[in-house]
């Protein structure tokens, strides 16, 4: 059997920690003998970018990216398994636009690019991603509106969709233990914190109807969001996603209509459904068809004020209901977006590729 490499960006530098996870490597392991999964830089060279004196240095992170980075990037490609398959997910070398490592590894092994969002939506990211659409032998991504941005731009690549999984386990102690009093959640990446200020108005017409306590789990500084009501940042952590997410009746997400958000794989949608918390979700995309599918959940339909109002005060009216539709979305979750089954998908896809 082949080796398969699983190469990922390093705790605090990526999104999520479900997909190249070690759960995963090991459900992989059940289709193939060789199976490793590695951070392709260190973590410690996130809190060695903020210590003293090497903050205070200017340009010190194109300095670090063409230094202590690449020398990083290029001992994981040494250090790769002879032949092989290596999945890649996002850029090796962030910020490469010749992907010079992923050509190095093309040919000596089969390299799978596993492309998370549409970065063709974003003009300065799009040639990132199409060097690497173009060398790669597959591409895998998570949504099939995504399958087809990328089928229209290199209509000679192999181009799968898979779901992205989602670990259910870890909720299987909080899942289901709902705050007493209204209660909303707001998950996500630092970078998308900007869709809390677009529903700035909402939030707080909402809470002036109905009083609700707001965690914004986000990030490992506070966040810089002006909101009118009170809220309460939670530092990201395994254990306060945990214990904060299946507290809420609802978690929300306002996805933008456009090119980007409808080729998302909605991730934090999928962990309010995995902590057993029911999602508020802008109409779009694989949010559609996956709430759709679930049987549960609110989709908003062009993130009118009035419907994100109502679908928000609708979610804090019964924390009875919150329970109930809280638990058939988990359920749905730990049958569509946990390991084995999607780990069997990989596989195949692995297999298409050789």
């Amino acid at each position: 059997m082949t080796s398969i490499s699983l190469l990922r960006a390093p705790a605090h530098d990526r999104s999520g920690d479900d997909a190249f996870s070690p759960r995963f490597a090991d459900a992989l392991s059940h289709h193939f003998s060789d199976v490793t999964l590695q951070d392709i830089w260190p973590d410690w060279h996130h809190s060695w970018l903020h210590t003293f004196p090497i903050r205070l240095l200017p340009f010190r992170r194109a300095l670090y990216s063409r230094t202590l980075l690449h020398r990083a990037c290029r001992q994981t490609v040494r250090s790769l398994a002879a032949d092989g398959t290596v999945c890649i997910r996002g850029e090796l070398w962030p910020g490469d636009r010749t992907a010079t490592f992923e050509r190095e590894i093309a040919c000596t092994h089969r390299y799978i690019y596993n492309l998370i969002d549409n970065w063709f939506s974003i003009p300065r990211l799009a040639t990132n991603a199409g060097v690497r659409c173009e060398i790669a032998h597959a591409v895998i991504v998570p949504t099939e509106r995504l399958r087809d941005v990328c089928a229209d731009l290199f209509p000679q690549q192999r181009v799968i969709c898979i779901e992205e999984p989602v670990d259910a386990h870890r909720f299987d102690a909080s899942a289901g233990i709902k705050a007493d009093a209204p209660t909303l959640v707001w998950a996500g990446n630092p970078y998308s914190q900007g869709e809390l200020e677009a529903i700035r108005d909402i939030l707080t017409e909402v809470y002036s109807a109905v009083p609700f306590k707001l965690y914004v789990l986000s990030g490992y500084r506070k966040p810089q969001v002006r909101l009118d009501i009170p809220w309460e940042w939670i530092p990201f952590s395994p254990a306060n996603e945990q214990r904060i997410i299946p507290q809420a009746w609802a978690g929300f997400c306002f996805l933008r209509d456009d090119d980007y958000s409808s080729c998302k794989g909605c991730y934090k949608m999928k962990t309010y459904m995995t902590a057993g918390t029911v999602p508020i979700v802008t109409n779009t995309g694989h949010a559609h068809q996956v709430l759709t599918a679930a049987g549960t959940g609110t989709l908003v339909n062009g993130n009118a004020h009035g419907a994100w109002k109502a679908a928000l005060l609708a979610s804090l009216t019964s924390r009875d209901e919150a329970v109930h539709g809280g638990e058939v979305a988990r359920r749905y979750a730990q049958t569509h977006f946990d390991f084995p089954a999607i780990a069997a998908s990989w596989a195949d896809a692995i297999r298409q590729a050789q």
